[in-house]
């Protein structure tokens, strides 16, 4: 009888270690959704950019005051909140456990899109000034790009774009008076409109990541334009296929006026 009580105890002593180490291996952060697709999250945290990935068993919840917990659902769970996501991590990928927010960053989100709403009708109304000095090439040269493809449906940027878009921000300052174009594709399967609007994704999603970069004022960037599908930037080649036609090009730009150095 000592023995199996003995067995017993030393059984629960090791699933008492077992669950230390899980809980142990879980990690909590902070940070603000910048882009969101599908199940993927990606968040921006004083550590850096983190990728949160949802499961159908991630809690979410919303938390006002001290005890109150209200549970939601994952909709609510989008750019421009401000979160707590804990987990697994793997690398910069965070697979949540649990998501929690307060309640005052939600209401805090929904004023602040009423006034994103306001910047997306402004971009709107500058699109067509827009095309003339950037689209059309008419008042600006080019003097680096890089083009960024994107997954069907998809407006995540990958690890080896993200790269490229940081070096091209790292020679912006050795061009002067310079600007930085962004111009987001889609490819023309589906609803135009909905292309339009994933366009206008990827194009802030990069805009985005070139101000994050530490290399770009961001009174330098001009307003992120959306070009849907079907559309091409002066000196491109048109796409041959979708997956080209899943894009955003990024440009440095100097005005024509603006002597070469």
């Amino acid at each position: 009888m000592g023995f199996k009580i003995l067995g017993l105890a030393l059984a629960a002593f090791a699933l008492t270690l077992t669950t230390s180490a899980i809980a142990q291996d879980e990690v909590e952060r902070e940070g603000v959704i910048t882009t969101r697709n599908g199940n993927t999250l990606v968040v921006q945290t004083r550590e850096g950019p983190l990728t949160v990935m949802l499961t159908p068993e991630t809690e979410i919840r919303e938390t006002s005051g001290i005890a109150r917990r209200e549970t939601r659902g994952a909709n609510v769970l989008q750019p421009g909140l401000i979160i707590e996501p804990r987990g697994t991590l793997s690398g910069d990928t965070l697979t949540a456990s649990r998501v929690h927010f307060r309640e005052r960053d939600w209401r805090a989100w929904v004023a602040q899109r009423g006034g994103t709403q306001q910047q997306f009708a402004d971009a709107a109304r500058d699109r067509a000034e827009l095309r003339d000095a950037i689209i059309n090439g008419q008042e600006y040269v080019v003097r680096e790009e890089v083009t960024v493809y994107f997954a069907s449906g998809s407006a995540a940027v990958s690890a080896q774009h993200q790269a490229q878009v940081r070096t091209l921000a790292s020679h912006a300052a050795g061009f002067g008076n310079y600007r930085i174009s962004i111009i987001g594709y889609a490819d023309p399967r589906g609803n135009a409109a909905a292309n339009e609007r994933l366009s206008a994704r990827r194009a802030l999603a990069v805009r985005n990541l070139v101000i994050q970069s530490g290399h770009i004022q961001p009174g330098r960037v001009l307003p992120a334009a959306p070009m849907g599908e079907g559309a091409v930037a002066p000196g491109e080649a048109a796409p041959t296929s979708d997956a080209e036609a899943r894009r955003v090009v990024v440009r440095i730009v100097t005005a024509k006026t603006q002597l070469t150095q």
